[in-house]
């Protein structure tokens, strides 16, 4: 709570304790050496001086440089602080002269301060000087630190906004891909259809809720690999088998981004099957400590479709600017041929 309280009011703080030590080094200090008492009439006249060093300040950082020096009226400004300075180093001598005339009507005429007591009025403007320049240098680091505070948000937002727009490409991408998928089975066994919407539902059920809030456990992400993977089995001829290895026992509590490994697994089904020729599909998922390993593996059947998986397309791509913006430094994912019939993508994330 302190603590709270303190960060709320730490300028204003800062201020009444900077005027504090100025009242003290510089009002207050060199009389009480002196080892005299002093007339009320010399406190408050050193209460005017004080309440002129503060207008000057607090009217050069919240009027003179935000209304004319950071809108690049310099020659304003130097013309307007010239003529504050002017102004409170009149101030000052009228005060003194109005004590003067007071101590001249109470017919108690007094003793000329001495030259290296106190500050007297030839360092006025010297020390409004300092102070008009003390300000500006806070100003200019406020205004330094709120830009710098304002690129950091500008980034956080772009990232944000990045990060939503690839998450909606990878989506639609993979949705438009099962639809399809389930508009042919509609055509052929509609059992196989009735089973298909079933898995589409609990992965969508996954996509709307678990993947929500940008994170979600390692478990529920495999879960909905195997979703996915039971789904692309009811449309793949037996020319191709498929085999999926993970192991038994995962940790719960690790995180990880949502359907982060999907594009991979996807990939191998959109190129890795065929009606006609054997092929095979191997997807592996390890786990040592916080670091988590995917490999996912294809049969190629012919050097155009190779090209294709080089280029690897929306999916994969979008996943990969995930991972650089989610993952920067955690992460190693290598994609491409094994050799002339096989395609390996393989990404290894430390979370």
């Amino acid at each position: 709570m302190l603590n709270t309280v303190f960060r709320k009011h730490a300028t204003l703080l800062g201020h009444i304790i900077g005027w504090l030590l100025l009242w003290f080094a510089v009002l207050y200090y060199h009389p009480i050496t002196w080892g005299i008492s002093l007339p009320l009439r010399f406190w408050l006249k050193q209460l005017i001086l004080l309440g002129i060093m503060m207008a000057v300040f607090y009217l050069n950082i919240y009027a003179l440089i935000p209304k004319l020096l950071f809108k690049k009226q310099r020659v304003l400004y130097v013309i307007a602080v010239v003529i504050m300075v002017f102004i409170s180093t009149w101030l000052n001598k009228s005060a003194n002269r109005a004590f003067n005339i007071y101590q001249l009507m109470a017919n108690r005429p007094e003793r000329p301060a001495r030259k290296n007591g106190m500050i007297t009025e030839t360092f006025i403007p010297a020390v409004n000087m300092l102070l008009i320049g003390l300000g500006t240098t806070i100003s200019f680091n406020k205004k330094w630190q709120r830009e710098v505070s304002l690129r950091e948000q500008l980034e956080k937002e772009k990232f944000q906004a990045e990060l939503l727009l690839l998450k909606a490409q990878i989506n639609p991408h993979f949705f438009f891909n099962t639809l399809n998928n389930i508009y042919s089975y509609t055509l052929s066994d509609g059992d196989v259809a009735r089973t298909a919407i079933t898995n589409l539902s609990k992965m969508m059920r996954y996509v709307l809720y678990d993947a929500e809030s940008g994170v979600t456990s390692l478990v529920k992400e495999i879960a909905f690999i195997e979703d996915y993977i039971e789904l692309m089995r009811l449309r793949i001829s037996s020319k191709t088998k498929v085999t999926y290895l993970v192991p038994a026992s995962l940790r719960e509590q690790i995180m990880i981004a949502p359907m982060l490994f999907l594009p991979f697994v996807e990939n191998a089904f959109k190129h890795g099957t065929s009606n006609i020729s054997e092929g095979a599909i191997i997807i592996e998922v390890a786990q040592q400590d916080n670091v988590v390993t995917l490999v996912v593996t294809n049969t190629v059947y012919n050097q155009m479709r190779s090209n294709e998986q080089i280029n690897t397309g929306i999916g994969i791509s979008n996943t990969a600017r995930r991972l650089e913006l989610l993952y920067p430094g955690k992460y190693k994912l290598e994609t491409g041929m094994l050799d002339k019939t096989l395609y390996q993508a393989k990404l290894i994330l430390t979370l």
